[in-house]
């Protein structure tokens, strides 16, 4: 436990916290007309990176379904991955993670620990 070692905040425990990093599609990952927004490459960017205490997902008010195919027509990395919520979830996930990170375009926004709120308009 190198933390502790140097006299920083560490898990008594050791054990990590488990993260869901989650992008909400409408507004934060496609525009209007179906348009990538900057937003989708930050995503792409978490996808390719392994981690180990991290799991990086899509929502939607819209649904798992939904958001599922916006995203697979907008990126190939996409296709064949099990990581699609709605956001009607939410409760079931939060009894799975310690942490919620959330990406999301509506200000006003707390479905997550964490709210990252992007300015897309």
């Amino acid at each position: 436990m190198k933390n502790k070692e140097l006299g920083l905040p560490h898990s008594e425990d050791g054990k990590m916290e488990k993260v869901l990093v989650v992008f909400d599609v409408d507004g934060t990952l496609v525009g209007e007309g179906d348009k990538a927004l900057p937003t989708l490459a930050l995503l792409e960017v978490f996808w390719t990176q392994k981690w180990k205490n991290v799991d990086v997902a899509v929502w939607s008010g819209g649904g798992a379904d939904y958001a599922r195919t916006m995203i697979e027509r907008q990126t190939d990395l996409a296709r064949g991955r099990n990581c699609w919520y709605s956001k009607l979830e939410y409760e079931n996930l939060k009894q799975k993670y310690d942490k919620i990170i959330a990406f999301d375009d509506i200000q006003d926004t707390r479905i997550g620990d964490i709210n990252l709120i992007v300015r897309n308009k």
